[in-house]
């Protein structure tokens, strides 16, 4: 049995629907603390709270492989998180992938989210447990949540400070394609996998791919992280956000997303989804006001 939890999310309906494509649906559990909201799946759900053990432990139990999808950042996400891991162990499962973030190891990482996810590292490696952390890189679904692809293709001009740093972008589609995989296939060892996308994007070749995505020149401009985050101010951006994505260009010009890898072609079989296809598919968004 495998058990996948907060299947009210995105990434983990996606995983989910990959799980049913490789096995009975009899054989996948998922957890949320509110079923109701993935009452369209076609597995079991079981009631669990992060903030409460003892519902864990129980929604936990029978399972072979567990994956525990990272909670969004909050002030208690590490203690949340570790719940869940200390109630693997008392469930006795004999696999825990975790969703992470590229190169969460690292202790000079300056990315916001690292954090907790090398907390949740730390705490897998001390458990005992065989586990598989998926350190996946950015997401391209987050230039649509955050506003930014959409704003370049208005404007006609992708403002950036990220210099030539790169991206290596790799969709939730194709992430939870991996961690389908690498639930079924089972793990009796610890291990920190890096998947990201096979080449890293710089904000200069992204500016391109969204010109020939929606047809509308989309220009790109260096500058500073002052001037970038003066920018995001005036489109109408709360200082934390606008001084957040300022902080994150400037992590993508040191390198900290340049990771890339073949994890998704060597775990799934299919090759990744390139960047101009996920925006492609997302052309309407990009270009409506």
């Amino acid at each position: 049995m495998i058990v996948v939890t907060g299947v009210a999310g995105e990434l983990a309906r996606l995983t989910v629907g990959r799980l049913v494509e490789r096995l009975p649906a009899a054989e996948v559990v998922g957890t949320s603390r509110t079923p109701e909201k993935a009452a369209g799946l076609p597995i079991e759900v079981r009631a669990a709270d992060f903030g409460d053990p003892a519902s864990l432990v129980t929604a936990f139990d029978g399972a072979d492989a567990l994956l525990i999808v990272s909670l969004h950042p909050l002030p208690e996400r590490s203690r949340l998180q570790a719940n869940a891991i200390e109630a693997a162990v008392e469930a006795g499962v004999g696999h825990v992938v975790y969703t992470s973030f590229t190169r969460a190891g690292e202790p000079d990482n300056p990315v916001s989210v690292v954090p907790d996810h090398r907390l949740a590292e730390q705490a897998l490696l001390r458990s005992g447990t065989a586990f598989t952390a998926l350190r996946f890189n950015m997401w391209p679904e987050m230039l649509l949540l955050m506003g930014t692809a959409r704003r370049a293709v208005s404007s006609g001009k992708l403002l950036s400070n990220s210099g030539s740093g790169g991206v290596g972008y790799v969709t939730k589609d194709d992430s939870a394609a991996v961690a389908a995989a690498v639930l079924a296939q089972g793990s009796d060892k610890g291990e920190l996998l890096e998947v990201s996308g096979p080449a890293a994007v710089t904000d200069a070749e992204l500016a391109r791919i969204l010109t020939e995505v929606t047809g509308r020149t989309v220009g790109y401009e260096a500058a500073s992280d002052e001037a970038v985050a003066a920018a995001l101010l005036a489109d109408g951006l709360l200082e934390p956000m606008a001084n957040a994505l300022a902080a994150n260009g400037v992590a993508r010009r040191d390198g900290w997303y340049g990771a890339t890898t073949r994890a998704v072609e060597r775990l799934t079989g299919r090759e990744p989804t390139s960047l101009g296809a996920f925006l492609a598919r997302h052309r309407a968004a990009l270009t409506t006001a």
